[in-house]
């Protein structure tokens, strides 16, 4: 059961009932018992409420006419919005990124994805995995934008939850993407805004090709 601050209750129920959906505990479409979570984590009906209407607003959640509430339905076509979206916001942060990050962290970070090269031919995939989404992670923190780290962070949640639901046995494909973060970290290293958004967006449309291609071939 979580443990709420009741001076922001709606805002705890909101991140409590999103991860049960982003981590696949309740799944695309199915009922939400308000009653039952109100009971199960001791709170009243309005910040329930309130954490309702803003997932809904997000996406995560869709509200009946008659006040049934279910988690939304999570498709192909809804996958490849989030996907969409994801590129356009990221491009935008690794290119701002790419002038505000310390000069150290990022060749840090450039080092990273290096040793996982060759980590990767070792077959070590624990230290693959751990730094998988290092040049991510760069481009939200340091893109200097609080507005657009806030919408990377929702849509990460939306990421997640893709992940964990209809692409969750996917193969990974990490001999591509780790070369695909080097070049995007040799890029913002030497200073080059445009040509980081440029890797960043052949690599993110590359992953994007690639879920449509895996999500056709499962359907069928």
């Amino acid at each position: 059961m979580p443990i709420f601050n009741k001076l922001s209750l709606a805002q705890q129920v909101e991140h409590a009932l999103r991860t049960e959906i982003t981590e696949g505990r309740v799944r695309p479409g199915q009922r939400i018992s308000i009653n039952d979570y109100q009971e199960s984590w001791s709170i009243s009906a309005t910040p329930f409420r309130d954490a309702v209407r803003t997932l809904e607003m997000q996406g995560f959640l869709t509200i009946e006419p008659r006040k049934s509430v279910h988690v939304a339905p999570m498709t192909a076509q809804t996958f490849r919005e989030i996907f969409d979206i994801r590129i356009a916001l990221e491009c935008m942060a690794i290119e701002l990124a790419t002038s505000w990050v310390p000069q150290d962290i990022a060749n840090a970070a450039l080092a990273i994805c290096r040793e996982a090269a060759l980590r990767l031919k070792a077959g070590d995939m624990d230290f693959v995995r751990e730094n998988d989404r290092i040049v991510h992670d760069l481009a939200m923190e340091h893109c200097g934008n609080s507005r657009l780290q806030r919408l990377l962070g929702d849509q990460l949640d939306l990421v997640r939850w893709a992940q964990n639901t209809i692409i969750q046995d996917m193969p990974s494909s990490y001999e591509m993407a780790v070369p695909e973060h080097i070049r995007i970290l040799d890029a913002v290293c030497g200073r080059d805004p445009a040509l980081a958004s440029r890797e960043m967006r052949i690599h993110l449309e590359g992953a994007r090709g690639r879920h449509d291609a895996w999500l056709v071939s499962n359907s069928r």
